[in-house]
């Protein structure tokens, strides 16, 4: 859910900052933003509210702010990164670095153990880790900028839900609960409990679990593909259409081979089962 949120506003928040007079480049990036944004918007379309339902959207929205006070946004990031992310950053930070994004090749390809990738590391970046440490830093304050910025449309959208979803006499007996102290410190800690130790510590009990039926679900993947012919490599390309994807791309053969090539490894790192 968090993912297609942060697709969505990512995706306006590239048009801000565009120059008056952009050059052509500009003009076709900001087309294709502008393609992607409307692209996005139609993917989540919604029922525009009946006459009832509109009746009962300001109760929905007075309900909403009871839920979702202001800052709560900000909380709920605050809760994730030091209860969920802060940990596995630190084992992240315990693990070293990762030898691809100093020299473009993984220490596993090289064979290298975790020493030889600290000291290379450290040849090619002597502030990495400061530098991680930063970009973590950062990261949490502008996902809470983010998060607070999109707290009015979330908190709009939640009212709308709210009144298409519930009666007048559900919405009131609602809205009464969250009206009492015990209402609102639930509303309040509701949200941030999804990060909780306790809860993390508990799913992560089950982690045997989840592994296999990860891998049950390669095999039937794999079964439900068996059928499919592999991804075509540069060698079974014809003449004629490695000729038309030259035309296209303004590449040169060997270009495309070393290209096709990479790819191939890479999909075969990267592949999930």
């Amino acid at each position: 859910m968090m993912k297609k949120w942060m697709l969505a506003i990512a995706a306006p928040l590239a048009l801000i900052g565009q120059p008056a007079v952009a050059d052509e480049k500009e003009d076709a990036k900001a087309h294709k933003q502008a393609e992607a944004i409307a692209m996005i918007a139609e993917m989540f379309p919604a029922e525009p509210l009946t006459p009832e339902q509109q009746a009962r959207l300001p109760l929905a929205a007075s309900l909403i702010e009871q839920i979702m006070p202001d800052g709560t946004m900000d909380e709920i990031m605050e809760s994730m990164f030091d209860g969920m992310l802060g940990p596995i950053m630190d084992l992240a930070d315990q693990a070293g670095p990762s030898l691809s994004t100093f020299i473009g090749y993984d220490e596993t390809e090289l064979e290298l153990d975790d020493e030889a990738v600290a000291e290379i590391a450290a040849i090619i970046d002597p502030e990495w880790r400061e530098r991680q440490r930063r970009t973590m830093d950062l990261t949490k304050v502008m996902m809470g900028q983010l998060m607070t910025a999109m707290e009015p449309a979330m908190k709009r959208g939640m009212a709308e839900a709210y009144a298409a979803n519930f009666t007048q006499a559900e919405l009131e007996g609602i809205f009464a609960f969250f009206s009492t102290q015990v209402g609102a410190t639930y509303a309040r800690k509701s949200y941030q409990l999804t990060s909780d130790p306790r809860i993390m510590h508990a799913a992560m009990s089950e982690l045997p679990k989840m592994v296999a039926t990860f891998e049950e679900m390669g095999q039937n993947m794999k079964a439900e593909m068996a059928d499919l012919p592999e991804k075509r490599d540069f060698e079974a390309l014809g003449a004629t259409e490695r000729q038309r994807i030259l035309s296209l791309t303004g590449l040169t053969e060997e270009d495309l081979r070393v290209g096709m090539r990479q790819v191939a490894e890479q999909d075969a790192k990267d592949a999930p089962f």
